[in-house]
């Protein structure tokens, strides 16, 4: 998959969205159940309600958990340097278009999509490397085993 990495930093800020709009419906719940309509009602142990606060408890810890890997996403952005980074960050991140990221730097368009084409080349090449990462670590590890192979057998050849 093409740029993996800037496609899992927008599906962690939909799925960040996503947790908070629940926790947000969660707390509201059981704000009712605790000091609302609700408290005259009788809840059953194992109803979703009885478990509302661990779930609440759950959903924080998986936030802070996705916001601190949208925070190393967006350091791995800040790694880029000048106009690259700038490009990439209102590209990927904030979804603008060649032309307005041209308006907003107030660079030429057809410089903005040089560029634009530059890192392109460069992600996909960051991303081959990435997917043949299990496949070089093999290669690594057989190399390795060759290595240790031929040592045990000039030890044994010594005595």
């Amino acid at each position: 998959m093409r740029f993996r990495w800037l496609k899992d930093y927008q599906a962690l800020d939909e799925q960040i969205l996503y947790l908070k709009w629940n926790l947000n419906k969660s707390k509201l719940e059981l704000s009712r159940w605790v000091s609302g309509d609700l408290v005259k009602v009788r809840l059953e142990k194992s109803s979703r309600a009885s478990s509302l606060e661990e779930n609440i408890e759950a959903m924080k810890q998986e936030i802070t958990i996705l916001e601190k890997q949208r925070e190393e996403m967006k350091a791995l952005v800040k790694s880029f340097k000048g106009i690259d980074q700038e490009i990439i960050r209102l590209k990927y991140i904030d979804g603008y278009s060649l032309e307005c990221i041209a308006e907003k730097t107030g660079y030429s368009e057809s410089y903005i999509r040089k560029k634009h084409a530059d890192i392109r080349n460069t992600l996909s090449f960051l991303d081959q490397y990435e997917a043949n990462q299990p496949a070089n670590n093999r290669k690594r590890n057989e190399i390795e085993y060759y290595n240790e192979q031929r040592s045990r057998e000039k030890q044994i050849s010594l005595f």
